[in-house]
């Protein structure tokens, strides 16, 4: 599949991504055929994780990256907060969160999925400074990727939506401060992440 990419302000997003049409090549798979590739996460990887320890029935394996912790007090059981190690108080640390949700679009019908999100993000940022951009590939496990990075000033967030049969996973980067680390330990988890 040839990688697609878009750019553009918030406001453009939308009529633009529709124009850009499909992922190259795309025909788009099941979560459910991924029967037993559990690996493919990085090398730098510190644990792998289906629900961290705590008591969650979340569907889904990743790595989490070494040096990244999960945030007990922002977490949830249907969403886990990571932080880096050492950062867990900080009142605005670089984060990620994981957290799986439903749809009605199989995975070969990615592309209404993805039209999906960018009509809610371009609504959510009507107002606001930002620049929304995105980009559409597959995952080490083979599953469809949609990343979509929203910049503003103060912070930069990127959206990792891996796509299943009418599910998703979201894994969603909070960078505050402009660490490559953040941006790695998200794209780990993402490459790495297999549903159950």
């Amino acid at each position: 599949m040839k990688k697609r990419k878009f750019s553009t302000t918030a406001a453009l997003v939308l009529s633009l991504l529709l124009l850009a049409g499909s992922l190259a090549g795309c025909t788009g798979t099941s979560g459910d055929d991924k029967s037993g590739n559990k690996d493919g996460s990085d090398a730098s990887a510190g644990q792998t994780a289906s629900d961290n320890g705590s008591e969650t029935n979340f569907p889904g394996s990743y790595a989490v990256p070494e040096g990244w912790v999960k945030a007990d007090k922002y977490s949830t059981p249907d969403k886990l907060m990571y932080v880096e190690a050492g950062h867990e108080n900080d009142e605005m640390p670089d984060n990620i969160s994981i957290e799986v949700g439903t749809n009605k679009y199989n995975a070969d019908e990615h592309e209404k999925f993805r039209d999906a999100i960018v009509q809610q993000l371009t609504m959510q940022l009507q107002g606001v400074d930002a620049t929304l951009t995105g980009d559409g590939t597959y995952t080490k496990q083979n599953d469809i990727l949609y990343i979509f990075t929203i910049s503003e000033e103060d912070a930069v967030t990127k959206q990792y939506y891996i796509v299943g049969d009418k599910r998703y996973c979201l894994i969603h980067l909070t960078n505050f401060t402009g660490s490559e680390n953040a941006d790695n330990a998200a794209q780990t988890m993402a490459d790495s992440f297999v549903w159950d």
